[in-house]
């Protein structure tokens, strides 16, 4: 009890000199006290303001953080993890078919980008694949390739083996299907423009329109394939009625990589490709037409 009375008597005599010192003030200059005055009152008034806003933002932030922004993660990851379990659940065909971008090879030519409706055919073809456990050490894949998304690939057009990370599935082409998907496989690579317009291998080059032929000597070779930039891979109804429509069309006759390639020209816009058994169309920009018209045959 003394110490609390000292206590209080210490408050005491603390708020006794302060009233002192501000009634002389007051008596000598009554100017400066209202100023004093109100230097504090502004004081105690912006101190009690910022301990204020800083408690209600502490308080939203904190909320933020337990509530909105914790629950938000909280489905993000619940979104991926079951994202990753339906992955999981799907075979690696399946991943493949649903790449946008593929890339496949033997063992003359590498990295021939496939996209559009050729890898939609290349995709109907793998869902008619049937999984199995293994194969024997028989497998001798010369063929292979790899998606945008990691899946790789290698197959022998007898069988598939697919990769992704960990993962190794293996699957059985039909007997019924595999003569279809190996000219599927050949037509990918050697009837696309990436093959035609690449450097790699590139050969002879012969034009011809109508009764005239010219050879394309090899300083002028990349002028000719660097023409032919196409925009889609397309059925052959238009092209054939472009051909027929136009008064010249031009062909073009060139050995890449061991490989005969015919290419067509069906008017402006279009081309045909042709190696062998396989034919694939094209919509083309009319540089490659323009240059036949105007350089080659002027």
């Amino acid at each position: 009890m003394k110490i609390i009375r000292y206590i209080f008597k210490l408050i005491a005599s603390f708020f006794h000199l302060i009233y002192s010192l501000f009634y002389k003030l007051y008596r000598k200059n009554k100017l400066a006290f209202i100023i004093l005055c109100a230097l504090i009152f502004f004081a105690i008034y912006i101190g009690a303001f910022s301990a204020v806003r800083n408690h209600i933002e502490k308080s939203k932030t904190t909320d933020v953080l337990n509530v909105d922004t914790g629950n938000e993660k909280n489905k993000v990851e619940k979104q991926i993890e079951i994202k990753n379990k339906e992955e999981a659940k799907k075979s690696l065909s399946i991943l493949l078919s649903q790449s946008k971008k593929v890339y496949i090879a033997d063992e003359d030519v590498e990295n021939i980008k496939i996209t559009g409706s050729i890898l939609d055919n290349f995709d109907r073809h793998l869902e008619m694949f049937v999984k199995i456990r293994s194969i024997d050490d028989t497998f001798n894949a010369k063929y292979h390739g790899y998606s945008e998304d990691g899946i790789k690939f290698q197959t022998d057009f007898n069988y598939m083996k697919i990769i992704k990370g960990s993962r190794v599935e293996v699957y059985k082409i039909p007997v019924a299907m595999k003569d279809d998907f190996e000219n599927l496989y050949r037509r990918m690579i050697y009837t696309s423009v990436d093959f035609i317009t690449s450097k790699k291998g590139l050969g002879k080059i012969e034009v011809y329109h109508k009764n005239d032929k010219k050879r394309i000597m090899p300083w002028n070779k990349d002028d000719l394939v660097y023409k032919i930039l196409y925009k889609r891979e397309v059925g052959k109804i238009q092209p054939e009625k472009e051909f027929s429509e136009t008064k010249d069309n031009y062909t073009i006759k060139m050995e890449k990589s061991g490989v005969d390639l015919t290419i067509q020209t069906m008017g402006k816009d279009f081309i045909k490709v042709i190696c062998g058994d396989n034919t694939a169309y094209y919509e083309v920009y009319p540089d490659l037409y323009n240059y036949m018209h105007d350089d080659v045959f002027n």
